[in-house]
């Protein structure tokens, strides 16, 4: 088991400038320490899934999203595996147009686009004019994308976290609500009641977004795409492809290419 990396962000009283990025490649197993700045963040990763722990809560955000943090929120992350992390750091006086608590946002083609220009001219500080437009229209656009609390929550609900560990260990496991129901000595019925009050989504809901997790790490492998609908449980590709389309607004194959380039 490879041994956990810890560090702490170094720690400033203020950003050199209104909005400013920066952005490196994190190794696996590396844990970043709980700390909150002064001003708000944008989390993001190219690839893979981003572990965070925000205010005491878990969230975990799969490429194409990002994790948006207020000023003076306590937070902290640990990646399984090597990701490429950026963080659009926001000014108080600039953050109003932001959520007030910490969430996911969206990715749309046209943030995307925006943020990956910036990381490819490596702009750091923003302090040129086109620049500062650029991240104008990008920090509004962020304010009118959709966000939502979490992409694939949990809980320690004594009848759910059971079901929820064997999947993440499994992500396979095709037992349906009345299966685990029988398992964990309730009925299906409270069951998706607890899913619906713990976690906001159904039992279904959440499985595919696990199997979406799962799947962004196999696709940055070398797998074939039938490789990894059978990986997941899927005894047909076109399912996979569909279940992952609906959640992530492109195929899978497409994610690939994005990925290679």
């Amino acid at each position: 088991m490879t041994q956990a990396r810890q560090f702490l962000p170094q720690l400033v009283e203020q950003l050199p400038t209104s909005v400013f990025i920066h952005y490196f490649d994190i190794a696996a197993g590396t844990e970043t320490l709980a700390h909150q700045h002064e001003w708000g963040q944008i989390h993001l990763i190219k690839s893979g899934v981003l572990e965070m722990e925000v205010a005491g809560r878990k969230m975990v955000s799969p490429a194409g999203y990002a994790i948006w943090t207020p000023p003076r929120v306590q937070h902290k992350a640990y990646n399984r595996r090597d990701i490429e992390y950026c963080a659009i750091n926001v000014c108080v006086s600039m953050v109003g147009c932001l959520p007030e608590h910490a969430c996911m946002i969206t990715l749309t083609p046209l943030v995307q686009a925006i943020i990956d220009d910036l990381i490819e001219r490596q702009v750091g500080t923003v302090d040129g004019y086109h620049d500062q437009c650029l991240t104008e229209v990008l920090l509004a656009r962020l304010a009118t994308a959709h966000t939502l609390d979490n992409f694939l929550p949990t809980t320690a609900e004594r009848l759910i976290q059971p079901i929820l560990q064997a999947l993440e260990n499994d992500p396979a496991d095709e037992r349906t609500l009345a299966d685990w129901a029988k398992i964990v000595y309730s009925t299906e019925r409270t069951l998706n009641r607890r899913f619906q009050r713990e976690l906001k989504m159904n039992f279904n809901e959440w499985r595919q977004r696990l199997k979406v997790v799962h799947a962004l790490r196999l696709l940055k492998q070398s797998n074939a795409i039938n490789e990894v609908a059978f990986q997941l449980g899927y005894s047909q590709a076109s399912s996979f492809i569909k279940m992952f389309r609906r959640q992530m607004g492109m195929t899978p194959e497409a994610y690939r290419q994005q990925l290679l380039s």
